[in-house]
């Protein structure tokens, strides 16, 4: 068998065959031999086709078999043309150009896509990324105790009319130009508190001093020109009371501290702890741009495809009316880059020679048994579904890939405070 071998282009391949007539020649004949075993001439018995029942035969059912054979020999030999290159197709082959008849060639031409080869940067050498590094304020620690105080405060009912930071629980009618009530735009029951959102500056002093029964007209500013007229008949008022930061407020939320100080150490290690857990999400980010933007190639088209696939019906899920062309053709970038990254990934790893042993699995399992507050015998049987350890597996890996590239990279990493993030 002839081969001849092209690149379309990166992940593309054309595979052009020639096989032989002494090569088909023995597996044709025993082709014909079964269908003419099969065949009741006219007139004569089941499988004895001689003499002009046979020339009959021939030219009635020749090229149909000479079509069933080159069917046939072409997925045997394309088997053995793509062992012999070497190739692992990830798409169904197109057939072209595919010529058979008796005692001449068989040639056909496939076309495939394959994960292309790339060559990875060299990053073993070092390479330098840019990161920035957010440090914890005071500010933090005042805002995490404010949303400990906001979980543990108590409501108040309010007789003397809506002050600041009150909560007013109405009904809410939305006005026309007119003053008129716009049939279907009422809300009902819905809390709103004073000086925060869209009720500050008028809105607010609108509603300041209103008591439960009572209605009022607001103008309400959302923003960008939009603004909406509302009549809000009040059905309660309330204040809430938080409680005072002292060491009974400590233990009430944390009962296994007993002082204030010992509460905003705790706060302070949960802050840097978020702080950190996101720098390494963010630096992971940066690791993969890296070698996407280093690397170049393109991503396969059929695995774009499944990945928008899949894509499109768990969002199908959350969305009957999902629009799936606009989805597809909206999430494709974000596609193609993902596709690259699980080929570089994979790339990686077989350099590296990373891998995720039983013992690996075993042992992450027994630290997850040691630090969660859940029954072992739970956590146990959750990872003894073959997905849900197939899932701590990869995640394994992806630990020891990110460590294995950090041990190259030269960080170079740019303070602000947290205060930044919030702007």
């Amino acid at each position: 068998m002839k081969i001849k071998l092209k690149n379309i282009n990166d992940y593309t391949k054309e595979l052009t065959c020639v096989v032989p007539w002494e090569d088909l020649e023995n597996s044709f004949q025993d082709e014909f031999n079964r269908m003419k075993l099969n065949h009741t001439p006219k007139g004569g018995r089941k499988g004895k086709v001689t003499g002009i029942n046979l020339e009959i035969f021939k030219r009635n059912y020749g090229p149909a078999i000479e079509a069933n054979f080159a069917e046939k020999s072409l997925n045997v030999y394309y088997r053995q043309a793509i062992e012999k290159e070497n190739l692992t197709p990830i798409d169904q082959a197109q057939i072209s150009n595919l010529d058979f008849s008796e005692g001449g060639e068989l040639t056909f031409t496939l076309s495939f896509q394959i994960v292309p080869d790339i060559k990875l940067p060299n990053y073993e050498k070092k390479f330098k990324i840019n990161m920035t590094k957010y440090l914890q304020t005071d500010q933090d620690l005042e805002m995490s105790l404010n949303e400990l105080r906001q979980q543990h405060s108590n409501i108040k009912t309010v007789d003397e009319g809506a002050k600041s930071n009150n909560f007013i629980m109405g009904d809410f009618q939305e006005l026309d130009e007119g003053g008129l009530p716009i049939i279907g735009k009422k809300m009902e029951k819905q809390y709103i508190k004073l000086g925060v959102g869209a009720f500050t500056d008028s809105a607010e002093k609108n509603l300041l001093g209103v008591k439960s029964g009572e209605t009022r007209k607001v103008t309400v500013n959302y923003g960008e020109e939009k603004k909406a007229k509302y009549e809000i008949y009040v059905h309660k008022v309330e204040e809430q009371i938080l409680p005072e930061l002292n060491d009974d407020f400590a233990t009430t939320a944390s009962p296994d501290l007993k002082t204030l100080d010992q509460l905003k150490d705790k706060l302070k290690e949960n802050i840097q702890y978020s702080i950190d857990d996101d720098y390494e999400k963010r630096k992971r980010e940066e690791f993969i741009n890296y070698f996407i933007s280093k690397t170049k190639f393109s991503a396969p088209d059929s695995m774009v495809s499944r990945y928008l696939d899949k894509l499109a019906e768990e969002q199908s899920k959350k969305d009957n009316n999902l629009d799936k062309e606009k989805f597809r053709e909206d999430s494709k970038k974000v596609a193609e880059f993902n596709v690259k990254w699980f080929i570089l990934k994979d790339t990686l790893l077989e350099k590296s020679k990373i891998s995720v042993s039983n013992d690996d699995l075993n042992n992450e399992i027994d630290k997850i048994v040691k630090e969660s507050n859940e029954e072992e015998k739970k956590i146990r049987d959750f990872f003894s579904d073959h997905n849900n350890k197939s899932s701590l597996a990869n995640n394994l890996l992806n630990d020891k890939l990110f460590m294995h590239i950090n041990e190259f990279a030269v960080i170079k990493d740019k303070e602000k405070n947290t205060s930044e993030l919030r702007k």
